[in-house]
């Protein structure tokens, strides 16, 4: 009998926080025996799965791959219906064709399962077809019994009536003899549905019938023991540096700690003769974070959870909403703070990250709510009922 095929889809979103997440649902599925697939926004920065010996293709890409980073820095993030209208979900035809594009895939690869982190199209396609298991924090995986996407923030206007995406999104189901959507946010209904942070990152806590999962660690958190005041910086790829920030972390070199794989090499230079410890290799974040008395980011949910379950505070250099979303959350939580680094008018002065570092109710606070997070960890093995979840679907 052949192996079953289980395809992982990813089409949405940047960073590498996607294939991470994938990488570490993928090594648990392993052990099913599966032929494992998976379909990616960027296959160049699927390394981490192809080292598993993982098939990767190029997911089928979104009307939005043709837009330029100026005109999406433009468009509305209001709510997620907002965010997928831009990237083509209210273009009928770009819709029609992504769909039609992934019907090739799906009837090609034959998959048993789909495992989807924000790839609505892959799901939409797959809907009543293959059976469905939608994974993803708790920004980009919301809940599928809201009526309409809440608001996320009052930085901006609504660009696109939820209405009309709607009935744009049902005519082109209709087209394709499949079932139409009561409501926009079903693009994120499946057979399971796994939610991988912790409930206080999860900006659709208060919407969400039950508490998101928990988040997927390479390894059980472990409280931090900060010993000299080391600070810890992760400049993922993809984003432009703010002008404030290499003085501003220049001011604390000798304890600084960073990995920046698109770091100029005149401002790596700069830091080095300023005793900074400068790498670009990727870096294991819990053993970063191990000793850490502070760590840098920009507020992605996965480095945002690890930190927060280590007990380590939180300087986070926003540059988009959900960014912005995690570093409000840790800030509302005292463990931290947030700069609106995608803000061109937004300052980083010299002396933020000393004061920071130098904070100890911030420091206190921080290790609190670490402890509270790991107990709460306890007990939960999020990746054992991934694979309990798919073997019953693969059955099925």
């Amino acid at each position: 009998m052949p192996r079953q095929t289980v395809l992982l889809a990813w089409e949405l979103g940047g960073g590498m926080g996607h294939v991470t997440t994938l990488a570490r649902l993928a090594r648990r599925l392993q052990a099913l025996d599966v032929r494992l697939v998976a379909a990616v926004k960027v296959p160049a920065a699927a390394k981490m799965l192809s080292i598993l010996g993982i098939e990767i293709i190029q997911a089928p890409p979104w009307p939005s791959a043709s837009l330029s980073a100026a005109q999406i820095a433009r468009s509305s993030s209001r709510t997620m219906g907002d965010i997928l209208a831009t990237a083509g979900l209210a273009d009928a035809a770009g819709l029609t064709r992504l769909l039609q594009a992934w019907d090739e895939l799906l009837l090609r690869l034959e998959p048993d399962l789909v495992i989807a982190d924000l790839a609505p199209a892959a799901a939409l396609a797959a809907r009543a077809r293959v059976p469905l298991i939608q994974v993803g924090n708790g920004f980009t995986l919301p809940p599928a019994e809201m009526l309409r996407f809440p608001s996320l923030h009052a930085l901006q206007p609504p660009e696109f009536d939820e209405t009309e995406t709607l009935a744009i999104v049902n005519a082109v189901l209709a087209s394709r003899g499949q079932t139409r959507l009561d409501w926009l946010p079903q693009l994120f209904s499946a057979d399971a549905r796994m939610v991988l942070t912790f409930p206080s990152l999860d900006p659709y806590r208060t919407q969400r019938p039950s508490p998101a999962d928990g988040p997927v660690f390479e390894q059980m958190p472990r409280a931090s023991e900060p010993g000299d005041g080391s600070i810890f910086a992760y400049l993922s790829r993809g984003y432009p540096l703010h002008p404030d920030l290499v003085r501003a972390l220049q001011a604390s070199a000798p304890k600084l700690h960073i990995h920046a794989a698109d770091l100029p090499d005149a401002d790596a230079k700069t830091l080095k003769q300023a005793g900074a410890t400068v790498a670009s290799e990727p870096v294991v974040a819990a053993d970063a974070l191990a000793g850490a008395s502070l760590v840098i980011h920009f507020g992605g949910s996965g480095l945002a959870a690890e930190a927060l379950a280590a007990g380590v505070p939180q300087l986070i250099l926003s540059m988009q909403i959900e960014q912005q979303l995690n570093g409000a959350a840790l800030q509302r939580a005292g463990v931290g703070r947030v700069i609106s680094a995608y803000d061109p008018g937004a300052r980083i002065p010299a002396g933020t990250i000393g004061d920071l570092l130098q904070d100890a109710v911030v420091a206190r606070r921080a290790a609190e709510v670490g402890r509270e997070h790991r107990e709460w960890l306890q007990g939960r093995d999020v990746l054992a009922r991934l694979v309990a979840e798919s073997r019953r679907l693969l059955l099925t």
